[in-house]
């Protein structure tokens, strides 16, 4: 399976990080830039984003998106059906091979996104899971974290058409699914956790602490709003038939200092 990390090139020490850890496991990544948003002038950060001017997406947020969304024209260009996607702070919990050889049998002709991640993730927990690699996988209610999930090539196409311009951070799953650009699955068990010194470190982190968080919910339910009424109708059914089965699963675990 392709595997994309997503790296700064001034961030030498989380690039090492996530090169060790893929080492571990024989895996070669293909090391994808990340976009500075420090360095976006007004005028590009205009012309990118939806409503430049009620937007609360900081810069590293902005860039944070656009390097995913990097990742995304990759696959399109190069016709690739699943990938993993890994950020440079994050550190395996498991051994993935098992995992990715799991999804080398499995079709990809439908838009979706697996969660490798533990970030309070809530699924449904009275659907059977699906197997994968030895890895059970629950459909998704609500989810986030870009640190490590694997994406089909219709999933990339479809954020990224959904994305064009940019509206939400790279990590609301809930609201891709929402407007039926993907479905997402949440795994039973962490696979990709976290390297805690290097995740706190970071400016993506500081962005989202600094936000108003009322102005961020107001605007995020606007772009709610903005799916199609059959979309909308559909997720309020199934917010009333699923709500007693709803799981939250525990928030991750920082990984242990190397």
């Amino acid at each position: 399976m392709k595997i994309y990390v997503i790296n700064l090139p001034q961030s030498r020490e989380r690039r090492e990080n996530i090169l060790r850890e893929c080492a571990r496991f024989d895996l070669e990544p293909e090391m994808v830039p990340g976009v500075d948003g420090g360095s976006l002038t007004r005028e590009q950060i205009r012309n990118l984003v939806f409503e430049p001017e009620a937007n609360p997406l900081g810069p590293s947020e902005i860039g944070c998106t656009l390097s995913h969304l990097e990742i995304y024209r990759r696959m399109r260009e190069g016709n690739i059906p699943f990938a993993l996607v890994l950020e440079d702070d994050s550190v395996f919990s498991l051994d993935p091979r098992p995992l990715l050889a799991g999804f080398a049998r499995k079709s990809a002709n439908r838009p979706e996104v697996y969660l490798l991640t533990r970030r309070n993730n809530i699924h449904i927990g009275a659907k059977r899971p699906e197997n994968i690699g030895g890895m059970s996988f629950y459909r998704g209610w609500n989810g986030f974290g870009g640190n490590g999930y694997v994406v089909t090539g219709e999933g990339a196409k479809n954020i990224l058409r959904f994305q064009t311009p940019l509206k939400v951070m790279c990590d609301d799953w809930k609201q891709f699914a929402l407007h039926g650009a993907i479905q997402f699955f949440v795994c039973e068990r962490e696979i990709v956790g976290l390297r805690k010194e290097l995740a706190q470190a970071s400016l993506l982190a500081r962005d989202r602490i600094n936000n108003d968080g009322r102005a961020r919910r107001r605007f995020f339910r606007r772009v709610r709003k903005m799916a199609p009424l059959p979309l909308r109708a559909k997720y309020l059914f199934r917010k009333l038939w699923h709500w007693r089965n709803l799981r939250r699963q525990p928030n991750w675990e920082w990984a242990a200092d190397a």
